[in-house]
């Protein structure tokens, strides 16, 4: 008993004034609630139920006034979701935990909400919580959304402020909420272009987990992407012929290591190229510039088309801002805490084709590795033989790299190989090879590029596995293209070398695109696999062009045409609405910043005048907002008149103490002038009513003032003058 005592140590409800209206309560409660939607898919499902379950008991709790439990109580609860977080977590830090650790404290602090200090408190904890919704994601629809909740907020903030009355509404609050709002506004406006910005990068450590691939690639882990209509990046081709949509191929990642049936980028992947090495565009290539926008995939590579042939360029960062490693991908410098965990934008030039390189020993074994040779002593890790056999049969049958690779080609063609997202492969191991060339042989892109790998390598042709995206959906009101995680793919490269290179050390030659999916005929469940809505067609290039199976999407199986046609261009409408918000918000970085303040002649190096300016700006609003706040409200009519009624009492002799009301004044007059006590009286009644009644004074209240005045002044002067006879 005494322990629960200490946990629920108020023995009665508590008293009224202490605690909120109902309404304002659940006003508090739901606006509580909707700053919290954002993040329900980013929550643990354990933590978004115990806010709920949470709520419900404290609003029966408000309903019915039942004692609030203990300070103790609270602190315990709190303790056990720490452990909770920690054990899901790890860790109380970054994006992930400390956004769980905050709705779950806020909602205990309902528990001790006691007086206008704990509402104050949540509302303004309300504030941070929405606004990390932006951590998350950057879309225009979220910051809309936390907007008007931070206008709900605001509304709730003034009620508190001028008293919680239970007959309030809520519009009343959200019209003096918004005048607020659009007052702040141009400050805003002002700071936002003119306030310096800082040049560098703040490195916060979030561990979230990937989004799209990764740099480990299983047998189906693409084919998982497949169904994913999110937004991985869209382009904007700033100079050089726009390739056509079907043979754009974004290059992200090079992957060199095969081992118990997944590939990994291994030693060579983590190499970078020194800048003398950077690849270079073969003579009267076309050098294509793109301006990328990318969306946070919490990993450290960047995409271009292939082959990137420049440093990839970040205008806002002053310090080199990508490096290129074998394999010609491009990848954020530093150690693993460089990752792309919020939207970037950079320049990037890249050519399909490049100069002669050279095959270096590193590289050549890289790109002939199978498990048989880095592993032999491990028997659960090897090439089928039956899968060596098909390989030493082909390579019988055409004895040179050429014809080897178009006979590999024509094997997934003649065998009638299908082209699926849905291949029915189980075994991720080592054995998933044999599986998809004898027994399914069906399989997605990464099945057929990773098969076609092997198969190279065990006849020692130096190949990598490359993944990235193919394709993309041309925006014609913006101008962009838009790729998504469905246009995830993965495809080959091998070495050509030119021939008559005996005892070369390290041969000259060139990496070629293969693409398997290419070989499969349509109507084997293969089509064209670009999403593209500017009517440019398939090139026929068998080695550039993959084959997708095209999922049709609910709108274009259950919708009908004119209506499927009306949402895509919503959908068109939309990309262009957030590229021009990216265009004024998201790439307005320092660089654009100094331009400005030089068109405005604040000269070449602004940032000290433009943090004076903006100095001086804050204070000059700091001190309209002072005298503002000391002004005093107009008069009334009615306390115009009331004003001259205590100026004539007070050169009469009867001032008016400051304590003292409209009805404790004039019963003090009507004391000292009996015959026109009535009057008096009625002056107080109407002052009164108009300050304190329940509803605005009657219009006609003003004017029988005023009459009432007019009397008791003619009755004084006739009074004066008997005196004076």
């Amino acid at each position: 008993m005494a322990l629960w005592s200490s946990l629920f140590s108020q023995a009665a409800p508590t008293p009224k004034p202490t605690r909120p209206s109902l309404t304002f309560f659940f006003f508090l409660v739901g606006a509580f609630l909707l700053t919290l939607v954002p993040h329900v898919i980013e929550l643990p499902v354990w933590v978004s139920v115990a806010v709920a379950i949470a709520l419900i008991i404290r609003s029966f709790m408000e309903v019915y006034r039942l004692p609030l439990p203990s300070t103790t109580f609270c602190s315990l609860v709190a303790l056990c979701l720490l452990c909770g977080v920690l054990l899901q977590f790890k860790t109380v830090a970054g994006r992930d935990a400390g956004m769980a650790f905050t709705a779950g404290l806020l909602a205990i602090k309902f528990f001790e909400l006691r007086g206008p200090r704990d509402i104050a408190l949540i509302i303004f904890a309300g504030y941070f919580v929405v606004m990390s919704a932006l951590l998350f994601s950057q879309v225009i629809e979220l910051f809309i959304y936390c907007l008007i909740m931070m206008w709900v907020l605001t509304a709730l903030l003034r009620r508190l402020q001028i008293g919680d009355q239970p007959e309030d509404h809520l519009l009343p609050m959200l019209r003096w909420a918004g005048i607020v709002f659009l007052q702040a506004l141009p400050l805003a406006i002002f700071l936002f272009f003119f306030f310096p910005r800082y040049s560098g990068k703040l490195q916060v450590s979030m561990g979230e987990a990937a989004l799209g691939f990764t740099d480990t690639v299983n047998p189906g882990d693409i084919a998982s992407l497949s169904k994913n209509d999110a937004e991985a990046m869209y382009v904007r081709f700033l100079s050089g012929n726009v390739p056509l949509v079907e043979s754009m191929y974004w290059r992200g990642l090079v992957l060199w290591h095969y081992q118990n049936g997944a590939w990994t980028s291994g030693l060579m992947g983590a190499t970078q190229i020194p800048d003398k090495e950077h690849p270079s565009p073969s003579p009267g290539s076309n050098v294509i510039e793109q301006e990328i926008t990318i969306y946070p995939h919490f990993q450290k590579w960047l995409f271009a088309l292939d082959y990137p042939v420049g440093l990839a360029v970040d205008t806002a960062e002053p310090q080199p801002w990508s490096t290129i490693h074998d394999g010609d991908t491009l990848q954020l410098p530093g150690d693993d805490r460089s990752k792309v965990d919020h939207k970037e934008r950079y320049i990037v030039s890249s050519s399909y084709t490049l100069n002669e390189q050279t095959l270096s020993k590193l590289e050549e074994g890289a790109g002939i590795q199978l498990p048989n040779d880095s592993f032999r002593y491990d028997s659960t890790d090897r090439i089928d033989k039956d899968v060596r056999d098909l390989a030493d049969r082909l390579w019988r049958e055409n004895p040179n790299d050429h014809d080897y690779i178009y006979a590999v080609l024509r094997y997934f063609r003649q065998e009638h190989f299908v082209y699926t997202a849905s291949p029915g492969i189980h075994d991720r191991g080592p054995k998933w090879l044999r599986e998809f060339l004898f027994t399914t042989k069906a399989g997605f892109c990464d099945h057929y590029a990773a098969a076609f790998a092997v198969l190279m390598r065990l006849e020692k042709i130096p190949t990598r596995l490359v993944v990235g995206y193919l394709g993309a959906t041309y925006n014609p009101y913006k101008d962009i293209y838009s790729v998504s995680q469905s246009n995830a793919h993965a495809w080959d490269e091998v070495w050509i070398g030119p021939k008559n290179q005996p005892g070369a050390d390290e041969p000259v030659g060139h990496w070629q695109r293969i693409d398997p999916t290419a070989t499969l005929p349509p109507g084997e469940g293969a089509q064209p696999g670009s999403n593209s809505s500017s009517g440019q067609q398939n090139t026929g290039d068998e080695l550039s062009i993959q084959a997708a199976e095209h999922q049709p999407t609910f709108s274009e199986t259950y919708l009908p045409p004119w209506l499927s046609h009306s949402i895509d261009e919503i959908q068109l409408r939309r990309e262009q609405m957030e590229a021009d918000w990216d265009d004024l918000v998201f790439s307005y970085d320092p660089t654009s910043q100094d331009r400005l303040a030089e068109a405005l002649g604040f000269g070449r190096n602004p940032t000290f005048l433009l943090g004076l300016a903006c100095v001086v700006s804050m204070a000059l609003c700091a001190i309209f907002f002072r005298q503002w706040m000391k002004r005093k409200p107009p008069l009334s009519p009615v306390e115009n008149l009331y004003a001259t009624f205590c100026q004539n009492m007070a050169q009469r002799g009867i001032p008016r103490a400051l304590w003292e009301g409209p009805l404790a004044y004039t019963g003090r007059v009507a004391e000292a002038f009996p015959e026109k006590e009535e009057a008096i009286r009625n002056v107080g009644s109407i002052v009164a009513h108009s300050r304190y009644g329940p509803t605005p004074a009657e219009s006609a209240s003003p004017a029988e003032l005023k009459s009432l005045l007019l009397l008791i002044t003619a009755s004084q002067a006739a009074s004066s003058s008997r005196d004076n006879s």
